[in-house]
């Protein structure tokens, strides 16, 4: 019989302490936070939590109703006797015996990996000293009842043997159902997933159609997102730019690599051609890549705004602007993406628009200059107009 993402016994269930359980370091939604994941604190991690992830939302419910049994978080154990096997204990209900005998005595303990804004929370409200070190605890939620407390500091728990084994209910819940991850998130799931079959010996097309099975989504959408991903790694890793925007508006970036124009600015191919073994960025294009990056985002580290005002302009307007040398140069001198737009059909046609534009201009002025009969500051602009109209007779002529 082929394997499956279902495949097997339910999963051991028990009510563990909140101390046991460590919020997870390598949770799609909280590494684009984190400096470096790998070493960051349970403190770092409930921090990031408070400040981006509104765990204060999950406080207030967790006080006023104490924990609802039927919302169980997911672990896997993160410290377990090197003896200990899920494999010696077919029957889940024997298994949980075991593992609430290791709890007892002190030989295991558990890493969240669904549920660690819920995790983050209980761990605020009933440490004072962790809310203390935030700067928080006048204001977190809070409670003096010890029912609540004891209800929320022993909370029901699924056990997964290991990580891996999370991954396809991770992806079938936050890609392909109801909860759905914001984009960044999303993608960085996708990657982490590929990445492991790429471990087991699969091709990257192979990996990409394993999780494409998993999810439920044969469509063209998780290879976008791992690309889309794979472009913010460089971006992270070979540019001299602060990434922290795209994390928060990560679709961007997608909505660029759509764009043809755009493509061949950064000279990489389109999804269905391109390499997914080499960078997709080259060196001799990162000057362009970064060009974008700052056009779209801006750049936190020079202080410089982006150029756009509305996603649709990526493809409406920066589009176009890419495909002439002119006007990139216009647009990385002002960072006026109009006036670079204004540029995309050359000198000529920018001139013939800028005539007629002031051709428009005086005739609506003629309507109600009558008005204004020797008026000597407008007689002055008028003077000024006709002198400039002499010169661009002169440069014509």
């Amino acid at each position: 019989m082929s394997d499956f993402a279902g495949k097997g016994n339910r999963r051991p269930q028990l009510d563990i302490n909140i101390n046991l359980i460590e919020v997870d370091n390598k949770n799609p939604r909280l590494v684009p936070y984190l400096e470096n994941p790998n070493e960051s604190s349970q403190f770092d991690l409930i921090s990031v939590l408070y400040e981006n992830f509104d765990t204060e939302v999950v406080a207030m419910s967790l006080v006023e109703n104490g924990y609802f049994d039927e919302e169980p978080i997911i672990v896997v154990p993160n410290k377990i006797p090197p003896t200990f096997s899920f494999s010696n204990y077919p029957n889940p209900d024997d298994l949980a015996g075991a593992l609430k005998n290791l709890i007892d005595n002190d030989e295991i303990s558990f890493t969240v990996v669904e549920g660690n804004r819920r995790t983050s929370a209980i761990k605020l409200i009933t440490n004072i000293k962790l809310r203390k070190d935030l700067g928080i605890d006048k204001f977190y939620p809070k409670t003096e009842n010890e029912s609540i407390i004891f209800d929320i500091s022993n909370i029901p728990c699924i056990i997964y043997e290991k990580r891996k084994d999370v991954s396809s209910y991770l992806g079938v819940r936050h890609i392909a159902g109801l909860l759905k991850w914001e984009a960044f998130a999303q993608a960085a799931y996708t990657a982490t997933v590929i990445e492991q079959e790429l471990e087991n010996g699969l091709s990257i097309a192979e990996s990409i159609k394993q999780v494409q099975k998993v999810v439920g989504d044969r469509s063209d959408k998780l290879r976008k997102q791992y690309i889309t991903y794979k472009l913010y790694l460089e971006a992270k890793e070979n540019l001299e730019f602060n990434v922290r925007p795209i994390i928060n508006k990560f679709s961007l970036l997608t909505v660029a690599y759509n764009s043809a124009s755009i493509r061949e600015y950064l000279g990489v191919e389109a999804y269905s051609k391109v390499d997914l073994d080499s960078e997709l960025i080259t060196s001799d294009k990162s000057e362009n890549f970064k060009n974008i990056l700052t056009w779209i985002y801006g750049n936190i580290d020079t202080n410089e705004q982006p150029v756009l005002t509305d996603s649709r302009n990526i493809t409406n307007t920066l589009s176009h602007v890419v495909k002439k040398q002119e006007a990139i140069e216009y647009l990385i001198k002002y960072k006026d993406l109009n006036g670079a737009y204004e540029r995309t059909n050359g000198e000529r046609e920018y001139l013939s628009k800028k005539l007629t534009d002031a051709s428009r201009a005086m005739q609506e002025s003629l309507k109600f200059a009558y008005k204004y009969k020797n008026d000597t500051e407008l007689l002055d602009k008028v003077s000024e107009i006709e002198h400039l109209i002499e010169a661009l007779k002169s440069n014509l002529s």
